[in-house]
């Protein structure tokens, strides 16, 4: 069954036979050379069937492409990534088909991944810090990876209605704790747990009306929008701080699985985590 409850083809044990040759050739493609790969083919909702094998077979990461099969008898891949990534609990990595990190990874060339991980000054948001630090270390080896600490703050949409001395009295006020958060959790993470990876840790911080936009375009085009330093990921989390100053990270998830260009590192904070 596809994701819309479409039969897929008529004879399901046909349908393994074909999936399981697909997945040996997979298998022994070149790419996964040296590597311990095993297969699974199965017949359901692909996300239902996804989430179950991270369950049984105690995944650590999902890697999907945003971009897959469509047609009425065929499941859209990006579809399901954006539902995966919702509920998943282990972290997924949506790769975008033809990015600038998979032509990278094929290249076979030493060359650092740069990746942007979104904060909000919230302990939520700081969920992707590790997971991104050690999948930036390892796609990066044996370069060194750079890890952008990046806060956009949100800027209030009566900034667009003759309130700008208001809300400029309010950024003034509050760029100045957003930099010393931003500080604090860098010098963190240089002295923390993953101060052993072969990470630079480098911070941003800006403002904007859209969040989502301006952490793409900063990924996309650089923090100075010149093409320098461009990002090859973005790390965030699905939930983060919430109010009417405050942008929510489930908000800005939801819109960059859905406009991002670039490939995405997600992170489903635990039950436990976001009741706190």
């Amino acid at each position: 069954m596809d994701e819309m409850g479409l039969s897929t083809l008529p004879h399901d044990h046909s349908l393994l036979e074909m999936e399981n040759t697909y997945l040996q050739q997979v298998a022994h493609s070149p790419a996964l050379a040296g590597l311990e790969v095993t297969t699974r083919a199965c017949i359901g909702l692909p996300t239902e069937q996804i989430l179950l094998a991270v369950e049984n077979s105690h995944v650590d990461l999902i890697v999907m492409c945003s971009h897959g099969r469509t047609g009425l008898k065929r499941w859209t891949m990006g579809s399901v990534a954006q539902k995966i990534s919702r509920i998943s609990p282990v972290p997924v990595l949506v790769l975008q088909e033809e990015d600038q990190l998979l032509q990278q990874l094929c290249s076979h060339e030493a060359e650092p991944v740069r990746m942007v991980v979104a904060l909000d000054g919230s302990a939520l948001s700081e969920k992707a810090l590790e997971p991104a630090a050690y999948l930036c270390a390892a796609l990066s080896m044996p370069a060194r990876g750079i890890l952008q600490l990046t806060y956009v703050m949100h800027l209030p949409s009566s900034f667009e209605y003759g309130q700008e001395d208001s809300v400029s009295r309010a950024l003034q006020k509050a760029t100045p704790q957003a930099q010393n958060y931003l500080q604090a959790v860098q010098q963190r993470l240089q002295k923390g747990e993953i101060s052993s990876l072969h990470l630079d840790i480098t911070i941003t911080l800006t403002h904007d009306l859209d969040v989502a936009s301006k952490l793409l375009r900063i990924a996309e085009r650089g923090e100075k929008q010149d093409g320098h330093n461009r990002c090859q990921l973005i790390a965030l989390t699905t939930h983060g701080r919430s109010g009417l100053q405050r942008w929510i990270t489930g908000s800005v998830t939801e819109r960059m699985l859905s406009k991002a260009t670039i490939s995405l590192l997600v992170v489903e904070p635990s039950p436990d985590e976001k009741g706190r």
